[in-house]
C-alpha cells in the first residue's frame, strides 16, 4: 500500500470519529493562516499539492477520495489567497 492509500484510509477512519476531523480542518486553517505571511512557504506548498494531485490522478483509480483530495486542495487554496 502506497503512502496516498495510506492517507486514504486514516483520512477514512477519522472521518467516522465525530467531530475529530473537525479538529483537523480547524488545525490546518490556523497552520494556513500563518503560512500566508510567508510567500516562498505558500508557494512551495501549493507547488507540492498540485504535484500530488497529478500523481494522483495517474494512480488513483477511486473517485471518493480524488474529490476529498480536490476538496481539501480548494479549501487549501482559498486559506492560502
Amino acid at each position: 500500500m502506497d503512502i496516498q492509500e495510506q492517507i486514504a484510509v486514516i483520512v477514512h477512519t477519522i472521518s467516522h470519529q465525530g467531530g475529530r476531523i473537525d479538529a483537523l480542518n480547524s488545525t490546518l486553517l490556523s497552520m494556513l493562516h500563518l503560512v500566508k505571511a510567508s510567500p516562498g512557504l505558500r508557494e512551495a506548498i501549493e507547488a507540492q499539492l498540485e504535484q500530488n494531485y497529478s500523481s494522483l490522478l495517474a494512480r488513483s483509480e477511486n473517485p471518493q477520495y480524488v474529490a476529498g483530495f480536490e476538496s481539501v486542495r480548494d479549501m487549501i487554496a482559498a486559506a492560502l489567497k
